[in-house]
């Protein structure tokens, strides 16, 4: 059985809470009696509420954000495969639903945080995507802008918008209504992947 320090039951506990009750639905001190601990330990690591959500969100998002890269680089690098809109959009969709799918990486709890910060406007996930990852997300935004040249910018940015949301939204519901007896968790999160990369294409690619 592994043993959690004090910090790592303090940030899990957080994103419990959160994907629960939401980000202003909670204090410090509720957080610290759910991660039976006390409120001089959480200031002693985190120094506020403010920086323990956004450590929270971090470790989380950096994971998924150098998902992304990696993958970006290989296309890019042309060491792999040609890139193309398909493969980009990939790059971009598939390491958010493996990570909805892995535990170890907040599973679906995490995703729901994120469902509950877009819903809620939150200024955390806001900040941090505009300061930490928003060089990233610009990249990509490029990327699928030279494998689209028959859209202008200004398209570009509302369809990936656009995909971005439906990615949430298929994260936090992963595994719920849509999962069919006759599928295996596996299976589903295959066809899950597939559709999403298929709809996202069709978004940016011309009608015939």
């Amino acid at each position: 059985m592994t043993v959690l320090s004090t910090k790592e039951r303090i940030l899990n506990t957080t994103e419990k809470l959160i994907s629960e009750k939401g980000f202003s639905g909670i204090s410090l001190r509720t957080i610290s009696t759910h991660a039976k601990t006390n409120l001089a330990a959480v200031n002693y690591h985190f120094g506020n509420k403010e920086k323990l959500i956004e450590m929270m969100l971090e470790r989380r998002l950096d994971t998924l954000f150098e998902l992304r890269v990696n993958l970006l680089d290989e296309l890019e690098s042309g060491r792999v495969k040609p890139c193309n809109l398909k493969h980009i959009l990939k790059a971009f969709i598939a390491p958010a639903l493996t990570m909805s799918n892995d535990k170890h990486q907040g599973g679906k709890r995490f995703m729901l945080v994120l469902a509950r910060a877009y819903a809620e406007k939150s200024e955390f996930l806001h900040n941090l995507l505009s300061k930490r990852y928003a060089d990233i997300i610009k990249r990509f935004a490029q990327s699928i802008q030279r494998a689209s040249p028959h859209l202008s910018e200004s398209t570009v940015f509302w369809r990936f918008h656009f995909i971005m949301g439906s990615l949430i939204y298929v994260m936090a519901d992963f595994g719920a209504s849509t999962k069919t007896s006759d599928l295996s968790e596996s299976d589903y999160f295959n066809l899950c992947c597939n559709e999403l990369i298929e709809f996202a294409l069709a978004s940016l690619t011309p009608s015939k």
